[in-house]
């Protein structure tokens, strides 16, 4: 069941909608109907990337504060679940330099890295503590949020498909727009993820 914003299909029928195709019909992902050329499923992949890549920044509805995790008492190592997209130190373990890094040695397993021990063993002495970025369904997220993620998602499709400069420009400020009116973490005594609107790219001009 979709939340209080836009289901998926709402989002692939905007991307291709920008390109001047007609929306899909059906609530149905195209891959999971077998689709794997047309520019359904193309905006469908465009729309998973960017929903990653997005909320990957931190918000204030995928980020949970001083996330405890207890180290496994024979390795000292901490997993995490591949949903996991970002990490820092916080509450009792905040100055530790904690980063996610995938252990080729055990199954590519994610797991949280002490990057000043080089090393996936934590130690033995305590619970560590950490912020962390969650990556959650295009749709339990708000419209605020949807709305960064479908404007970004837009622009590199329609760069991909059509590469119309004069589109491109007002897709740009849409995207700005979006951007900027998204809530933020703001809250007292917190080092936030994603403080502010992310810095749009400059156009390149030839020199013919």
């Amino acid at each position: 069941m979709a939340g209080p914003g836009y289901t998926f299909i709402d989002g692939v029928n905007e991307l291709v909608e920008t390109i001047g195709e007609f929306p899909m019909t059906g609530s149905t992902r195209p891959s999971a109907a077998g689709d794997t050329t047309s520019v359904y499923y193309l905006a469908e992949r465009h729309l998973d990337r960017f929903n990653k890549r997005v909320q990957a920044h931190g918000w204030p509805e995928n980020t949970v504060f001083s996330r405890a995790y207890t180290p496994a008492p024979s390795t000292f190592e901490v997993p995490l679940a591949s949903t996991v997209l970002r990490i820092q130190s916080a509450s009792s373990s905040e100055g530790r330099p904690l980063v996610i890094r995938v252990d080729t040695s055990d199954s590519d397993t994610p797991k949280i890295f002490d990057a000043s021990l080089n090393s996936f063993n934590l130690g033995s002495d305590a619970t560590v503590y950490v912020d962390q970025v969650e990556l959650l369904s295009f749709e339990d997220l708000p419209p605020q949020l949807q709305d960064v993620i479908l404007t970004q998602a837009r622009t590199a499709y329609q760069r991909m498909f059509q590469g119309n400069l004069n589109l491109d420009s007002v897709l740009e400020q849409e995207k700005a727009a979006s951007d900027a009116a998204a809530p933020r973490i703001d809250f007292d005594a917190r080092r936030p993820f994603n403080p502010e609107p992310m810095p749009a790219p400059q156009p390149t001009r030839s020199n013919q």
